[in-house]
């Protein structure tokens, strides 16, 4: 072959290459989306994912309407005619806060953890894992109710130390599944979970204490657990490469739009003092305080102000997450779409929704705190936790933004922080409202509030939406073609 003929030879083997990039670039710009999305492994990975985050949070939240029902006085008459009140447990409001707390102890620390084996070991594993033991402890848990308040307390943080990778971990498992512009559509899906698990476990909680008795509501939500693991080992592999069932085209679209390099040398200095880092842990951490004082105080809340019985209790607390559905996934795909069409940038999308829900959600807490008709607090109530899905899923968003090859370890230090939310909120409540009056609670409403609108500053300042300079490896840059880029056969 002479010189001139090699040099066109090569010209045309790199014109291909660059049209194969910029079909992928256009092809991830705007995914087409069908009913044949619903035949992809990726939407099985993110349905299982979905349940996975319901089961999270099922074992989580019931035991806010659960222990309403352990404590509860019940009428018994004896065979003389007599009526006593009997109260199987009788624990203080400081006790209670103690148990309600007790998950997030051992949830605090796995969150780094669980980021660091997710990177090593395969997210799929250290999810399932780790959600599929916490329902098998969950099953344990009135065994040890019944032998004390700290065997209850005890078994309250092995759960949350299981349960504490699951949010580090599944977002090694997005890095690998969830093309670039499907990824906040895929989230929302997968984090719908979380409310779904919440409605299900306050709306059927109450139901199974009255019929079945308060040690129902352990066995069966763990059960489901159980369940939902062995589905979970089964279908969902680490990636696209190692799932038997995928089909090439599928497997190629994938892997050609994700931003991961698959380097993993983690550069801890850099992260930890990052303004994109330090910006997404106070997120994560305000939206935590906030968000757990919705989670493990409301179904209380109604209760002592409001004055309603169990089952109804479970009900109003149960509303607001139904609704919350709808509100997730409308940020998921308007997110995505904004992206993809080029209307806003990662960076002012995360911004704008970040911001509105904080900026909205701290006015309806202040508004709620001071009314006193049942409608209107119901109302608040319930729009509050919904405006509350635009912070949540795209913060959860945000590190696959600024640092996709790390984002599990980021994720799990951001958690570790989001976590002592956790232990704050019912202990700071438990020892705040003491007598269930509307302005102890009105105290509690106005610290999350506060909350809010410190996260909204922080991040509106300092958030970041691109992949940070610390977070580039060589791999990804390469994938940054451009017409002028050198392009060589290998």
């Amino acid at each position: 072959m002479d010189k001139t003929s090699e040099i066109q030879a090569k010209s045309e083997v790199a014109s291909q290459n660059l049209d194969i990039v910029e079909n992928n670039i256009n092809s991830s710009v705007r995914p087409k989306l069908s009913w044949k999305l619903l035949k992809t492994r990726r939407f099985i990975v993110t349905i299982l994912g979905m349940f996975g985050f319901m089961n999270v949070y099922a074992l989580r939240a019931s035991l806010s309407v659960g222990i309403v029902a352990m404590t509860a006085k019940t009428t018994h008459v004896l065979e003389n005619g007599t009526k006593i009140q009997i109260q199987e447990f009788t624990w203080t409001s400081e006790q209670q806060g103690i148990v309600l707390s007790s998950f997030f102890w051992g949830y605090v620390c796995t969150q780094i953890v669980g980021g660091i084996l997710a990177t090593r070991f395969g997210g799929n594993r250290v999810f399932g894992i780790g959600i599929g033991v916490s329902s098998v402890l969950m099953m344990l848990s009135p065994l040890a109710a019944k032998q004390g308040l700290y065997y209850l307390v005890a078994m309250r943080i092995l759960i949350g130390l299981f349960e504490g990778v699951s949010y580090s971990s599944i977002q090694d498992v997005y890095a690998n599944w969830a093309p670039r512009y499907e990824r906040t559509a895929m989230i929302s899906v997968v984090y719908m979970g979380t409310q779904l698990g919440i409605f299900t476990s306050f709306l059927l909680s109450g139901f199974f204490a009255d019929h079945f008795g308060w040690e129902s509501i352990f066995y069966i939500f763990g059960g489901f657990g159980v369940v939902w693991y062995a589905l979970w080992t089964y279908f969902v592999k680490r990636n696209p490469a190692s799932d038997p069932r995928i089909t090439v085209e599928e497997k190629n679209y994938i892997e050609s739009n994700l931003d991961t390099s698959g380097s993993h040398r983690i550069p801890w200095i850099s992260m930890i003092t990052s303004k994109a880092m330090i910006a997404f842990v106070i997120v994560v951490a305000c939206d935590g305080l906030s968000g757990y004082v919705y989670i493990t105080e409301s179904p209380t809340y109604v209760n002592d102000v409001l004055k309603s019985d169990l089952g109804t209790t479970g009900v109003i607390a149960a509303v607001p997450y139904l609704i919350y559905l709808f509100f997730a996934v409308g940020v998921g795909v308007s997110s995505d779409y904004l992206r993809s069409r080029n209307i806003l940038t990662t960076q002012q999308v995360r911004k704008t929704m970040i911001g509105t829900g904080f900026l909205a959600g701290a006015g309806l807490t202040i508004l709620m705190a001071n009314l006193n008709n049942f409608a209107g607090i119901c109302t608040c109530l319930v729009f509050t936790i919904c405006f509350s899905a635009l912070v949540t899923i795209s913060s959860i968003c945000n590190p696959l933004d600024f640092a996709p090859d790390y984002c599990s370890v980021a994720t799990g230090i951001s958690n570790t922080f989001g976590s002592i939310s956790g232990i704050v909120a019912p202990m700071l409540t438990g020892y705040i409202v003491k007598t269930g009056s509307k302005d102890e609670w009105k105290t509690v409403f106005y610290i999350a509030a506060a909350s809010c609108i410190f996260g909204m500053v922080v991040f509106t300042a300092f958030g970041q939406g691109s992949i940070q300079s610390w977070a580039k490896t060589k791999p990804t840059q390469q994938r940054q073609l451009t017409s002028e880029d050198p392009v060589t056969q290998t």
